[in-house]
């Protein structure tokens, strides 16, 4: 190794020759990242909303937030007619992502990896995800606009504590079931 006699640093140059293929490590880096955006993408999407297995368990988690925010009854009918009315528009939009997560999983697997279509694939996720976003964000203004100030801080409360006692600590169960 060389070394630069006023600096004791080294000079040689660890990067690599101009036309020369990348290195594994570099693929598998790619390979990763790929993956990891995926499951990001997942995490985003499942973090959003009250949370559930299911519908059934998304209305009941709903039913307990808003119960214990003391909203009445025609408030509960108005927001589950609110994520009643989206349910349409988000299923397809969940299908889709999950779709798109195993093309990603199948290209990713692939004897040969194609970075284009990997790439292509991330773009359509992230386009995806942030459509479901955007629908959860309006569903969630919407309810909100139905409670008083005290009752969203309430049905706020409710939601930290569940995450709290290990309902959503892994962040895995959020927003699962949400237009099925």
């Amino acid at each position: 190794m060389q070394t630069d006699n006023t600096t004791g640093e080294s000079s040689n140059d660890s990067r690599q020759p101009v036309g020369r293929r990348p290195s594994r490590r570099r693929w598998w880096a790619v390979a990763l990242g790929a993956v990891a955006v995926a499951g990001l993408t997942f995490s985003v999407a499942r973090a959003q909303g009250f949370g559930g297995h299911g519908p059934f368990m998304m209305k009941e988690r709903m039913e307990r937030a808003l119960s214990a925010a003391g909203a009445t009854d025609a408030q509960k009918t108005q927001i589950h007619a609110v994520w009643d009315g989206l349910k349409p528009q988000l299923k397809p939009l969940r299908l889709q992502a999950a779709d798109l997560r195993r093309q990603i999983g199948e290209a990713i697997a692939a004897p040969t990896i194609d970075k284009g279509r990997v790439e292509t694939l991330r773009k359509q996720s992230i386009e995806t995800m942030d459509r479901i976003s955007a629908l959860m964000t309006q569903g969630m203004m919407s309810s909100a606009q139905i409670l008083s100030p005290e009752q969203r801080q309430a049905v706020l409360k409710q939601i930290e504590q569940s995450r709290r006692h290990g309902r959503h600590a892994d962040g895995g169960q959020a927003g699962e079931g949400i237009g099925e």
